[in-house]
């Protein structure tokens, strides 16, 4: 497998960005020309809401089915694509998520050759991302940058991703356990604070403040509402827990223990100058975020998956951390796939949510790792791009 990615044609960058192109092609025929998209339709529709004044948390049958779960501030942001023609946006709508966790993921402080083997690992599982039309991706790379952000000693910007997908998808505020790591603490607090003001401001141009006002009440419900989600529909931590230990266990406690151990890292302080222990933190948000996630679904992993990727560069690689690494490529990466047997899929993966198991498991061995006595690999890095 190693040697695959030696040579010449498949550790090329054009090749490589090339096959991720098509990937967002193969989506965008699909869900424009065949299948259609009700999630762009949800995301397409709320500029529309924000600007005629109407809740954008009600049902609207005759647009799309389900409900908009996201921060008013999210209408504002993709205003550009939703103010296109339906068809136009929702085909160029993969490419840009596509195209920002390539980025995000060049942009590292990996090798060439650890790159190309993180581009072809996540292949399988950006592709089950771009077909559902979601904003999986970019999720997957808010982390990166905050990461990349806090490495050249730039705050600003590091608070700036986070409020970012904080308004896309509430959970990304994960990534702002990084900041405890870093200096200018008091600076990014202060930034965070900046940033938040601003991007929740908006959709002011967009509406006027006493519709903001309420459209943020409307957002705090529906997230009340979500977070009553039922436990046996998600493929996380939380179905494992209730299908293996006890259907008994609150989502709460779950949360709670999770939170408890995620924490328990910052006791190292003696670590926080160490790349590797840093990365280790990078893998262990982005994990952390999916599979203690109580709705979180399938197409979410690539979000996981590339947590999974920045333990792997910097873990021991023993054969524990193998067997890890070949279950989640097999259980969490290709289990959606045609690749994998259906018969095992629908009786066994899907049932069971043993797309978590590896990513579940992976997360631990990541905590051990960053209290144990460093031994993780120390890559020779290419320098971080200003």
């Amino acid at each position: 497998m190693v040697s695959f990615f030696r040579k010449p044609l498949f550790s090329d960058y054009r090749f490589i960005f090339g096959l991720y192109a098509l990937l967002a092609l193969v989506a965008s025929i699909k869900t424009v020309f065949i299948f259609g998209s009700n999630n762009y339709s949800i995301f397409y529709y709320s500029l529309k809401h924000l600007v005629e004044g109407v809740s954008l948390y009600n049902e609207y049958p005759a647009q799309y089915e389900d409900h908009f779960h996201y921060a008013p501030t999210f209408a504002a942001l993709f205003s550009p694509v939703f103010s296109l023609p339906y068809s136009v946006g929702l085909f160029l709508w993969h490419f840009l998520f596509a195209g920002v966790w390539v980025y995000a993921l060049y942009r590292m402080p990996l090798t060439h050759q650890q790159k190309v083997f993180a581009y072809w690992f996540a292949l399988q599982e950006m592709l089950t991302a771009l077909t559902n039309s979601q904003t999986n991706p970019l999720i997957g790379c808010i982390p990166l940058f905050v990461f990349l952000s806090f490495e050249n000693r730039q705050p600003l910007w590091a608070a700036f991703f986070i409020i970012l997908g904080f308004n896309i998808k509430i959970y990304s505020i994960v990534a702002a356990a990084l900041f405890l790591l870093y200096p200018q603490k008091l600076r990014f607090l202060f930034y965070l604070i900046v940033w938040a003001v601003i991007l929740s401001l908006l959709p002011l141009l967009f509406t006027t403040p006493d519709k903001l006002l309420w459209q943020y009440e409307m957002w705090f419900r529906q997230l009340l509402i979500k977070s009553n989600h039922d436990k046996w529909a998600n493929t996380s931590i939380h179905k494992l827990v209730h299908l293996f230990i006890s259907p008994d266990i609150s989502t709460a406690a779950i949360v709670g223990s999770g939170i408890l151990l995620f924490c328990t890292v910052y006791a190292n302080i003696r670590r926080f100058g160490e790349r590797s222990f840093r990365l280790l933190m990078v893998a262990s948000v982005l994990i952390f975020q999916v599979i203690f996630n109580p709705v979180s679904e399938s197409a979410t992993y690539i979000t996981a998956v590339t947590g999974v990727l920045c333990w792997w560069f910097v873990c021991p690689q023993t054969t524990l951390d193998r067997v890890l690494m070949i279950s989640c490529f097999i259980l969490t990466v290709l289990s959606p796939s045609d690749l994998f047997p259906a018969y095992l899929r629908n009786e066994f993966t899907r049932p069971y949510a043993l797309k978590a198991l590896p990513c579940v498991l992976i997360w631990f061995r990541v905590l051990f790792l960053m209290h144990a006595t460093p031994t993780v690999v120390q890559p020779q890095p290419q320098a971080i791009a200003n």
